[in-house]
């Protein structure tokens, strides 16, 4: 298996406050972008001394990695009078339990604490099956006028991502499955006095679609203007749809149901992954827009001097065009405005296997061929790209760094950074 070393953040920046759990005495200074405790007195900078404040970070949730391997805070710590007066304590969680590692293994707790070198010298025996790593973080100070400043927490972790694919398959696919949901008329003329419609059977599609819920029913032949909704209920399963009354025999009930088109990707010439009408079609991908993206990363471990160095990755613009194929004119056109219609709410777009949250900007506006094909299908296209994807393309470094760094002024405030 191919892996890499990435690293994953959590910053304490003012854009990740809603993603931040905090307590009543700790809290997100946005102005600098750090975490620390709060102020119990504002005026004169009065902060509570209390052994168990603390706060929590999101839980970040790449799943491509195979094993979390090195751990490292960024934060300010203060001596006053030759003492240390701050400090930082942690717990891991697989964003269900939270652990604590014993000296032997990570057992679940929630009253101790571990130190950033336990940490660091521990977390390759933290489990990565759940694929999930969320950091409680107990931030302390003995003496009332002085906090702890905490900016980043960084995790090393192996990951064996190849980046298109995980855009593409794992991310873009599954997202536009979920909500792309176009929706379809079907009149059904009935045989006989009923309240339920036995799709799979009795009243089968002409068009292979894959229904993924039921918006409405009406008696349209004594309603033909829709105005009561007759529909109950429907088993996915067995593909009956039940009506809230009997509909007698020679009369239409006009059908409103929701599909979930197929989505494939044309990986050559020849050959297009189990492409089925209807269906988006991805094709046409190109990187573009690609630049060094940044400093290289690191993550140290600060009791041994060794280090990691990821080298910075490369951001560019994922161009992708979208084919619709239908075997039916409304189909098309319903099918396009509810592309229209996912594009219009700006999505997001969160890669599986690295975890980072990238846009979707639509790019040329939908085309449609007006006429069907010989093939007897209608089909149009837009362009799209997932925005600033990353894709680190470089090994990582293995090497050694400075392991404490102090600097003293002339008081008796001592500052160190870590």
């Amino acid at each position: 298996m191919r892996l890499r070393k990435l690293v994953k953040h959590f910053e304490f920046l003012s854009n990740n406050r809603d993603k931040i759990t905090l307590d009543d005495y700790t809290r997100l200074n946005e102005d600098e972008n750090r975490a620390q405790l709060k102020e119990i007195l504002f005026e004169i900078e009065e902060y509570p001394t209390d052994d168990d404040l603390h706060l929590k970070t999101w839980v970040a949730q790449p799943q491509s990695v195979q094993q979390w391997l090195g751990f490292e805070v960024e934060a300010t710590h203060f001596e006053v009078d030759g003492q240390v007066a701050t400090s930082l304590g942690f717990r891991l969680s697989d964003g269900v339990d939270e652990y604590w590692w014993d000296g032997g293994n990570w057992v679940v707790n929630t009253t101790d604490w571990n130190t950033e070198v336990e940490v660091a010298g521990n977390i390759s025996n933290f489990p990565a099956i759940a694929k999930k790593l969320q950091v409680i973080v107990n931030l302390k100070t003995t003496n009332k006028y002085v906090t702890p400043y905490l900016r980043d927490i960084k995790v090393l972790y192996s990951s064996n991502i190849e980046f298109k694919e995980d855009l593409l398959y794992r991310t873009l696919i599954p997202l536009l499955r979920d909500n792309v949901r176009p929706i379809a008329d079907y009149p059904i003329e009935l045989t006989s006095d009923t309240d339920t419609l036995d799709l799979a059977n009795d009243f089968p599609l002409e068009t292979p679609y894959n229904i993924v819920g039921i918006d409405s029913a009406y008696n349209h032949t004594d309603d033909p203007n829709h105005n009561t909704d007759i529909y109950q209920s429907y088993d996915p399963g067995t593909n009956v749809v039940t009506l809230s009354q009997v509909v007698s025999a020679g009369k239409v009930v006009w059908l409103r149901f929701y599909w979930e088109p197929e989505v494939a990707v044309t990986t050559s010439r020849d050959y297009t992954e189990i492409q089925k009408v209807p269906s988006l079609v991805l094709d046409d991908v190109n990187l573009v827009n690609a630049t060094e993206y940044g400093p290289d990363d690191y993550v140290v471990n600060k009791s041994t001097g060794e280090a990691v160095i990821v080298p910075a990755p490369i951001r560019g613009d994922l161009e992708i065009m979208a084919n619709l194929i239908t075997d039916k004119g409304v189909d098309q056109t319903r099918l396009a405005d509810e592309m229209k219609r996912f594009f219009a709410n700006n999505p997001l777009i969160t890669s599986t296997g690295l975890d980072e949250e990238y846009r979707l900007w639509l790019l040329d506006e939908y085309d449609m061929r007006t006429s069907a094909n010989l093939g007897d299908l209608h089909t149009g296209r837009l362009r799209f790209s997932i925005v600033g994807a990353l894709f680190y393309m470089r090994d990582s470094i293995d090497t050694y760094a400075v392991k404490e760094f102090k600097s003293t002024n002339d008081s008796n405030l001592v500052i160190r950074r870590s």
